[in-house]
């Protein structure tokens, strides 16, 4: 096993834990480690919803069972206006499970002992034998660098420095609510948007977005949200009266340049850290799931770190563009008038469900 090349993955997140997860289940030629600023495992943002490739991916780095055991299916729900009016139905093939759940699943399936907290990839340099990682503590030389670190990826900025990033103009809700009986739902109006996943046992996720500043914070931000969709039809008001303050998380959503590229030789980046997209689609968690599956299978074979991460690059680069500009319009059709909306109707499901499939 010490013989084995040294993968160095920046991120112990959803990203991070699948690739290690993968190589292992793959018997890859390869020794890893993650690295992760945080001082321990950890997961915010309530849930995710699985596509059917996410799920798909899952099974590729081996723990698809075990994910599907602890997830709910979604089930039919709809898209209504803030006055309640139904403006699509749809019976969505998606599996819900929360972001902590999925978490420990991925850190059980990865060798013990090789994930290292308190420690953040700081940078890189390629050196004639591989790379050399930077990290808050100290460098280490390594094989191969993964940047599995996220939209503030350490990585990326290194890989392209000065990477520009604007704010989008809305931040991000997401709590867990025990309110009984709740089905699929999405409403907008009035450039907001709030929708309720359930995920068995009268447990759910809701996620809001509202049009306002940027880097805004409230001392309550369930309260804050209370104030913003008074008034809004059911399931709502009982949706957010029955969440628990803990749950609730706050990110103000910001659009990042698209990279030049995702490799420097040795080096790559995966999921957020190489195409961050808007939450609309709910498509981040689930394209980086298949940003690894598949890079676990080309490290698998054995190939040169540069040659497995430029075939990655090839396979991955327009699938997940069409994905953030897919979520980028869904963010301003939800920003766009009412009688847009109810126009939006007319659409036919399957354009629509190819649009969400990306």
């Amino acid at each position: 096993m010490s013989d084995e090349p040294e993968l160095v993955i920046a991120g112990a997140g959803i990203a991070g834990l699948a690739l290690a997860a993968g190589l292992t289940h793959a018997r890859a030629p390869w020794r890893y480690r993650l690295l992760d600023e945080r001082p321990a495992l950890g997961s915010t943002g309530g849930a995710i919803s699985l596509w059917p490739a996410a799920l798909d991916a899952l099974d590729r780095v081996g723990v698809g069972a075990a994910v599907r055991a602890a997830g709910h299916a979604v089930g039919p729900g709809s898209v209504r206006t803030r006055a309640g009016r139904v403006i699509r139905s749809l019976d969505l093939p998606l599996l819900a499970v929360r972001r902590g759940v999925l978490v420990e699943i991925l850190h059980a399936a990865v060798v013990p002992g090789s994930v290292g907290f308190g420690c953040r990839v700081t940078g890189y340099r390629c050196t004639g034998t591989g790379v050399r990682v930077e990290t808050t503590g100290g460098p280490i030389d390594a094989a191969a660098l993964v940047g599995a670190d996220g939209f503030r990826s350490l990585v990326a900025r290194t890989l392209h420095p000065g990477l520009a990033e604007a704010y989008a103009g809305f931040p991000a809700w997401r709590g867990l609510t025990t309110a009984p009986g709740v089905e699929p739902v999405q409403l907008w109006g009035r450039r907001q948007e709030l929708g309720v996943v359930p995920l068995g046992a009268d447990l759910a996720y809701w996620f809001a977005t509202v049009r306002e500043p940027e880097g805004g914070t409230a001392a309550d931000e369930l309260a804050h949200v209370v104030r913003a969709f008074r008034g809004w039809p059911d399931p709502v008001t009982r949706v957010l009266a029955a969440t628990d303050p803990a749950t609730v998380s706050r990110n103000d959503v910001l659009d990042r340049e698209w990279l030049r590229h995702w490799t420097d030789g040795p080096v790559v980046v995966v999921g957020d850290a190489a195409h961050p997209m808007r939450p609309h689609l709910g498509q981040g968690g689930g394209q980086a799931l298949v940003d690894v599956a598949l890079l676990a299978d080309l490290l698998a074979r054995g190939d040169v770190p540069a040659a497995a991460f430029a075939a990655f690059e090839r396979a991955r680069r327009r699938p997940t563009r069409r994905v953030v500009r897919a979520s980028r319009a869904a963010s301003l059709l939800v920003d766009a008038p009412g009688a847009v909306h109810r126009l939006s109707a007319l659409v036919p499901d399957r354009v629509v469900l190819r649009a969400l499939r990306g």
